[in-house]
């Protein structure tokens, strides 16, 4: 943060377009905003609490139980430390139970809990769990044969016991199976627990460091030695951002909705059709509006400020700044968990879960597409839309709420994601160029991609 106080010269700004029905248009596109936001938060809401007819690996559940069952293998595995030990086994299957819901987590954690105390469920556990729930009637009969046959049980049962329960199938099958099967899932659970607590231990460090860099950028702001500044924007051009964002958010919600109700078949690439003419169509927007081309640009942040590099590494100071304020937000996130009992978590991780080319594809949708394109709507459309209307930072704070909503996190998810995406506008602000805040949010994106790599 040794940049002069100087911000990168931007083009005449002056307020040119004067279209017909803006505060109109301004009014219509903040109700339609509100619209679609409600809509995204409720089918959100409807998918978590249904869960759908079959039933799911609960993957926070299987994380756990990876680095529960990694740590006692990293301990020794066994209850050479008596007392100590099962204190400490107890700890361990508390974090496995607050992460649970549900009938068929009940069933997981037996399996983790036999796991842990080296002893196999007993068959009134068992069978009580089926007379709960007859869904689980079938696993059931399959554990019980994986019991009776030291781990060997039909293909197709096996099949659809993976899944329906993850990760933990494979450990229940090594505890009935040999020794072989037991080293290989405590071999995966140490790599999870090796990877967790590596990566604690590097998030402190760089939080620490995050926090030096904070204090120096605060110190230098105060100084005036950089400056927060937007591309100054009339109430009419950012009446037209706002429509702009509208028609984005309008376009991105509800096609894909639409196909999905109308059950319409089509390739898995096509999805994103939809996802890349609502991006078009919003950023576009304000040249159908009149607005020039050079003030388009300025407003939006696209260009590349100092330089290309120089906007890069501005990003990746931004972002080690954010760290702090992120454990912030993890810790209003931890309470919201324990009012809600509800845990962030994303349907990407299905996808780093499994196997296949499929992790490359979310790799490139999590540090290429999703940087570019939501800076170019969130920081680009939507924050100097309505800061043009309010003040900077309340523009801010309501760009940052609803970018963090409409992602699939549940309520839990919201206000580290909201620390983020505040950080992104104060890049967006001292940089004026959309890069820094990309690069800040590709960052962030390829970090988390490497962590479920390393996890999983």
């Amino acid at each position: 943060m040794n940049d002069s106080p100087v911000p990168p010269p931007l083009p005449a700004l002056k307020p040119v377009m004067s279209p017909r029905f803006s505060r109109l248009g301004a009014v219509l596109a903040v109700c339609v905003i509100v619209v679609c936001v409600v809509f995204v938060v409720r089918k959100q809401s409807e998918n978590r609490s249904s869960g759908g007819a079959e039933v799911h690996p609960n993957r926070m559940l299987e994380l756990m139980a990876r680095y529960v069952v990694g740590v006692q293998g990293l301990m020794g595995g066994g209850n050479a430390l008596g007392e100590w030990q099962s204190n400490f086994d107890e700890k361990l299957m508390e974090n496995v139970v607050k992460v649970s819901r549900g009938k068929a987590d009940e069933l997981r954690v037996l399996i983790v809990e036999g796991c842990v105390t080296h002893v196999w469920p007993a068959k009134e556990k068992f069978e009580a769990l089926a007379a709960k729930d007859a869904d689980l009637q079938a696993d059931v009969a399959t554990l019980e044969r994986m019991k009776a046959t030291n781990g060997e049980v039909q293909h197709e049962a096996w099949t659809k016991f993976r899944l329906r329960h993850g990760w933990i199938a494979e450990l229940a099958r090594a505890q009935t199976g040999d020794a072989a099967a037991k080293r290989a899932v405590a071999q995966q659970g140490m790599k999870t627990a090796v990877a967790l607590i590596g990566f604690s231990l590097l998030g402190m460090c760089m939080a620490a460091g995050g926090l030096g860099v904070l204090i120096f950028g605060l110190a230098r702001w105060r100084s005036g030695k950089i400056c927060l500044t937007l591309a100054r924007c009339s109430r009419v051009e950012g009446g037209v951002l706002l429509e702009g964002f509208a028609i984005f958010l309008v376009l991105f919600v509800f096609p894909p909705w639409l196909l999905r109700v109308l059950s319409v078949p089509l390739p898995g690439w096509a999805a994103y059709g939809p996802a890349l003419i609502a991006l078009f169509t919003g950023m576009t927007w304000p040249l159908v509006r009149s607005m020039q081309r050079t003030h388009w640009r300025a407003v939006l942040g696209l260009h590349l400020g100092k330089g290309l590099w120089r906007e890069m590494v501005a990003g990746v100071m931004g972002w080690l700044a954010s760290l702090p304020l992120l454990v912030v937000g993890m810790i209003a996130a931890s309470w919201i968990m324990k009012l809600t009992g509800e845990f962030p978590s994303h349907p990407i991780v299905e996808v780093f879960a499994g196997n296949g080319w499929a992790k490359f594809g979310a790799i490139l949708l999590a540090v290429v597409w999703a940087p570019i394109s939501e800076e170019i709507m969130f920081r680009g459309i939507l924050f100097p839309g309505l800061s043009a209307w309010l003040r900077w930072l309340l523009g801010a704070v309501l760009g940052a709420f609803v970018f963090a909503v409409i992602h699939p996190q549940s309520w839990a998810g919201v206000p580290a994601i909201m620390v983020l995406a505040s950080s992104f506008s104060l890049l967006r602000m001292w940089r004026q160029s959309l890069i820094a805040p990309m690069t800040a949010h590709a960052l962030n994106n390829g970090i988390m991609c490497v962590a479920m790599l390393l996890f999983w």
